[in-house]
């Protein structure tokens, strides 16, 4: 999407903010998750927090007569949207967030755009310039090189690793299909299938870890973050980095991605105390200026 070259200066100032607040939101919740998880499992953190994303969506949509129900012809590929974006994503994330480190989750999940550009390339709907392919491939030297460390304590599992490229993987196929359904479905009508559709995939592997959870012995800290992360970067981020993109494009508003990783890995530090190596630095810093090469490209 293009920005819009009647935008006021203050719709500008206002996307540049809500970019900059999706970002920091998304990277500050890979350590708040690892928080949560010591005290609710994986698939019961996840099942709470999208039932309650799913709620407010419908109420919101509700209350505001917006349509909830994609329209005759894009069924199918909502379901597809349903499962890539939330169903099937959410279980390599959760797993994965589970068995690496915040910034290790934060910077892998962070190179699916260059994954989305893989497919649109592989289907033939895009042709990619020679300064992509070389940042791809730097940005895939450097995640290879996190891969080969990853038995050390301080870079996570490598199954954790693993299911984060999974779950990034997920995240490109979906943003390929938001991306042509977004011709033919109104925002709002994209979010609710994704979030509704999603979240009664994932009850299907969630549902028992919620019923076995013993809720009554979670603490109030753990139940303050497992609502802000249902409401912040589900239900409000999602939102605004629409916006964002609307006003501001598409390359300009994803910039604000780079500080993801780098948000998420000062966070850990805090919260978490993860420990950064020169091992872990150098990967972060090889994938990384791959994604800068990407953009350039772009």
């Amino acid at each position: 999407m293009e920005p819009t070259d009647t935008a006021a200066p203050g719709s500008r100032a206002a996307a540049l903010l809500a970019g900059l607040f999706c970002a920091l939101v998304w990277a500050v919740n890979y350590p708040a998750m690892k928080v949560a998880f010591r005290e609710l499992s994986p698939f019961a953190y996840t099942g709470g927090r999208f039932l309650l994303a799913a709620a407010i969506t419908v109420a919101w949509g509700l209350s505001r007569g917006e349509p909830l129900i994609p329209p005759r012809g894009t069924r199918w590929e909502a379901l597809l949207l349903a499962l890539s974006g939330v169903g099937v994503y959410q279980w390599f994330y959760a797993l994965g967030v589970a068995g690496t480190t915040g910034f290790a989750a934060a910077l892998l999940n962070a190179i699916s755009p260059l994954l989305a550009a893989m497919i649109v390339t592989f289907v033939g709907s895009e042709r990619l310039a020679l300064v992509v392919w070389i940042g791809s491939v730097v940005s895939y030297a450097g995640v290879g090189l996190f891969l080969k460390v990853s038995s050390q304590g301080d870079l996570g599992t490598l199954r954790g690793n693993l299911l984060c490229l999974g779950s990034a993987a997920c995240w490109a196929v979906y943003s390929v299909l938001a991306g042509r359904l977004g011709r033919r479905m109104a925002p709002f009508t994209l979010q609710a299938a994704t979030f509704v559709g999603g979240t009664l995939a994932l009850l299907v592997y969630c549902g028992p870890a919620m019923a076995a959870q013993k809720w009554s012995g979670v603490s109030a800290t753990t139940w303050i973050i497992l609502v802000l992360s249902a409401l912040l970067p589900l239900v409000i981020a999602f939102r605004l980095w629409s916006f964002a993109i609307s006003v501001l494009g598409v390359a300009p508003t994803t910039r604000f991605s780079f500080l993801v990783p780098i948000v998420a890995g000062a966070s850990s530090a805090l919260w978490t105390g993860e420990s950064f190596t020169l091992d872990k630095l150098l990967a972060a810093a090889i994938v990384l200026a791959g994604l800068a090469l990407t953009r350039l490209g772009k």
